[in-house]
């Protein structure tokens, strides 16, 4: 039986007694795809069975979205099998999730309940009924349709409706607005809210952290680590990998292969199978040069020559083993940096920033030489104000911001807005730098990755990861004093994030930047500071160490926690577990109750009885939500 807090993290819905079998969802078998006789991937095979949790990741444009297609039947393959188990329902985190956009937010989320909906007004009209009529048939019409209702997680839904959208950011006083009316982000929002609340068995979900605020992506992770049901999740988000992972599959080189653990276990595992690759290519190539030395020095000696007609034919039963590689092209930059200097080279005095009215309370800040600032909090809360306030952009709505001496910035804008649209990768940089020639402009883009024809391609067509590339280059030619990046890494696969992470870490002068990718803040951040509705603070260091020092916070104000904190934690869980399950006999014991002739006669009775049912329902919530708040505290 599960316990009232597992009841309430895995959606607040009774499972008790309930058995979950192990069942194969997806079987993919020996798939290969083609686009134009050039080959995408080949001997691709992939099994998710019920309840695990797996991330999909690769290259940019190795196949994973027409691998997730395929699986949907939008594109077919040139070979293999693809088996979808019919009994399992499979959810796809897409706007196509909504079903009216003329809905309001709430109407559209309770269409994920129209059963329980149903019920709740078969239940009360039948209620109605039996203050009349008090026939067997109706008791047990009325006993069985509560049951249901209870089993579907009548009791829970609201809760859980509030506990869910709340989590996505979306308050009560949003509720009644026409989904229509919200943007683009908030729309993927609801979908997301909307797919977890129909709890699939198996959710498929792509790049779900982007453009989500740190704050709920790491709410989504205890969340999904806890759904019963399986996880397939596209994700270049490696922090997003390590908590929620149990089995990784990677298309590369054409193909794929699996791995057991989180992304930390798969990057030991990928350089341990590199190895043993490369040491029986060498093994196997040192044996071939053996015999073929043999060969060439005796095959046409007499004495030799059957010795020698043998070791051919052992050269041709040798199965080659091709050289191992890596199969990544990488890029290959650096940006150049002055001596780093201790001298504070930015101050802000006092500083409100906003359009017309303010974002944020008055704050200070500092910035010294060499250090790499990283700027964290909720989308809409100033993060991007301050940075076009620095830049000089925008005017502070009071307050300073002194640069201690003339520097040159460059700014790496999000929306990638520097690009002109209607020259090819090669004029742009053409443009720019004339002076350079047209090869010393080849060498520098095949540096970032623009090779061959790709140097023609309009700035129009390139994808996401390709604009980044090219206005990071821009920006080295630019030799800057200060490093201004907003969400550097957006639409940046793992490969090109890990080198983008190393050329940052490394680069010894001073950079500001905002970003929502917890794996670059930590790697780069050397001071942080955190936007957030109650003000803004800062703190020295990194990620990790921001989140110890938050951690340590709690930690001062509950004392009682400090000293064996797990146990004493789960200590408190279990006295609200217990009272809800008081509070839960009690429900039912009133519910009996009503069947008495001596309660459903007596309207004085029939009314105190509901009106404590109605009680009981909102001390569980409190009880839950109480459970939910300590829960989050303790992951902190």
């Amino acid at each position: 039986m599960f316990s009232s807090y597992d009841k309430m993290i895995t959606f607040n819905v009774f499972l008790k007694e309930c058995v979950v079998k192990i069942m194969n969802l997806l079987k993919i078998s020996n798939l290969m795809k083609t686009f134009s006789g050039n080959l995408l991937f080949e001997h691709v095979s992939m099994d998710i069975n019920s309840g695990e949790k797996i991330a999909l990741i690769g290259q940019n444009g190795s196949g994973k979205t027409t691998l997730i297609k395929m699986i949907f039947g939008d594109i077919t393959g040139d070979s293999g099998e693809i088996f979808l188990n019919k009994q399992a329902t499979i959810g796809y985190l897409s706007q196509s999730v909504i079903e009216d956009e003329n809905q309001s937010l709430i109407d559209e989320i309770l269409t994920v309940y129209a059963r329980l909906i149903q019920l709740e007004i078969e239940i009360a009209d039948l209620a109605k009924t039996l203050e009349i009529d008090h026939s067997e048939s109706l008791l047990s019409r009325y006993d069985r349709l509560e049951a249901d209702f209870s089993r579907l997680g009548g009791y829970e839904y609201h809760f859980n409706i509030d506990m869910i959208l709340s989590r996505f950011g979306f308050e009560k006083d949003s509720y009644n607005r026409q989904i229509k009316s919200f943007s683009g982000g908030e729309k993927t929002r609801i979908a997301f809210a909307k797919l977890l609340m129909l709890k699939p068995d198996l959710l498929i979900l792509d790049e779900p952290t982007n453009h989500m605020d740190i704050e709920i992506i790491e709410w989504l992770e205890e969340y999904l680590k806890k759904y019963p049901g399986a996880i397939l999740c596209i994700t270049h988000d490696k922090y997003f990998i390590n908590k929620i992972a149990e089995k990784i599959y990677e298309i590369d080189q054409n193909t794929m292969a699996v791995y057991y653990g989180n992304y930390d276990q798969y990057e030991i595992e990928k350089v341990k199978r590199y190895e043993l690759m490369l040491k029986q290519y060498n093994r196997q190539a040192k044996e071939i040069e053996h015999l073929q030395s043999f060969v060439d020095r005796f095959r046409y000696k007499a004495s030799k020559a059957k010795s020698a007609q043998d070791r051919i034919k052992k050269l041709n039963r040798i199965e080659r083993i091709d050289k191992p590689t890596t199969g990544h092209s990488h890029v290959r930059f650096q940006f150049k940096s002055k001596r780093p200097t201790d001298a504070v080279i930015l101050i802000a005095k006092d500083l409100t920033i906003g359009y017309d009215k303010p974002l944020q309370n008055p704050f200070d800040m500092q910035m010294r030489g060499y250090e790499k600032i990283g700027i964290i909090g909720p989308n809409g809360i100033g993060k991007t104000t301050l940075v076009k306030t620095i830049l000089g952009s925008l005017e502070p709505i009071s307050g300073e911001i002194i640069f201690r001496k003339q520097l040159k910035i460059g700014y790496f804008d999000q929306n990638l807005a520097s690009l002109d649209e209607t020259l090819s990768v090669l004029n742009t940089v053409h443009n720019r730098y004339p002076s350079k020639t047209l090869g010393e402009i080849r060498s520098l883009l095949a540096r970032f990755l623009f090779i061959d024809e790709d140097v023609f391609k309009m700035v129009s067509v390139l994808s996401g990861g390709e604009r980044v590339r090219l206005t990071l280059l821009m920006m080295m030619l630019e030799e800057p004093e200060l490093l201004i990046l907003d969400e550097p890494t957006n639409h940046l696969d793992i490969d090109t994030k890990n080198i983008v992470e190393d050329v940052f870490e490394s680069y010894e002068g001073p950079i500001i930047f905002i970003s929502h990718d917890r794996y670059f803040i930590n790697k780069v951040a050397t001071k942080i500071i955190d936007f957030r509705q109650t003000g803004v603070e800062i703190f020295e260091g990194n990620y990790d160490d921001y989140k110890t020092i938050l951690s340590s916070r709690v930690s001062i104000k509950s004392p009682k926690t400090s000293k064996n904190k797990t146990n004493n934690f789960h200590g408190q869980i279990r006295k609200l577990e217990i009272q809800i399950d008081n509070l839960h006999i009690e429900q039912e014991q009133i519910k009996q109750s009503l069947y008495l002739e001596s309660i459903y006669t007596d309207s004085n009775k029939y009314d105190k009885a509901m009106s404590r049912l109605s009680k009981i329902d909102e001390e569980i919530e409190r009880l839950f939500i109480q459970i939910d708040q300590m829960s989050i505290v303790s992951t902190d």
